[in-house]
């Protein structure tokens, strides 16, 4: 599915709407049945389109649902719900020497305990399309904001995740990397999250 139908931008939208509208300004000024075509065909395509786009998760949807899906499970303090959106093995890039883990060794992390033992609450924000990269047929890379806050303390970060396309179609996560959040090229090691 082309991404322009699966993912579309909104300026996309807007010149759809903007389509529909100047086409029933003149077929409610007019009222002739060519006037009305050329609306009935411009909503059609506006349906078209929104209907593409609800039906079909373009690779850029499903790993923004994805990282939402991990925010959650880091939220709730569930290990368990957030492997599930891994690969069978991760490589930290949050220092100078990147760290390759398998699932299983994230799901043992002392993070877990950490995040239980001062509630910590996390949030993922700010999925914007300038901050997502295609860089190749099989690889993405996401940029966004999160946040861990506990105690009233709260610890902005920015977030790159890089996914691959498994051979079941699925988009899951291979590489993460935490920045600074006023600087994106300055690391930023998150407290017992492998460094």
């Amino acid at each position: 599915m082309p991404t322009f139908l699966s993912d579309p931008a909104p300026a996309f939208y807007l010149i759809l709407l903007a389509f529909v509208v100047i086409t029933a300004a003149v077929a409610g000024r007019n009222q002739d049945r060519r006037s009305v075509i050329r609306f009935s065909i411009a909503l059609a395509i506006l349906l078209a389109v929104y209907s593409f786009d609800r039906a079909t998760e373009s690779p850029r949807e499903e790993a923004v649902r994805r990282i939402q899906a991990m925010a959650d499970a880091a939220d709730a303090k569930n290990p368990d719900r957030f492997v599930e959106h891994l690969a069978d093995s991760v490589e930290f890039r949050n220092s100078a020497k990147p760290v390759v883990l398998k699932k299983e060794a994230v799901h043992n992390l002392p993070f877990w305990s950490v995040l239980r033992q001062y509630n910590v609450t996390v949030r993922v924000w700010d999925f914007s399309r300038d901050d997502f990269r295609r860089i190749d047929d099989n690889t993405l890379e996401v940029g966004f904001s999160a946040k861990g806050e506990t105690e009233g303390k709260m610890i902005p970060i920015y977030m790159k995740g890089e996914f691959k396309k498994q051979p079941d179609g699925k988009w899951k996560l291979t590489a993460f990397a935490s920045y600074d959040f006023a600087r994106h090229d300055q690391p930023f090691a998150i407290p017992y999250f492998p460094q």
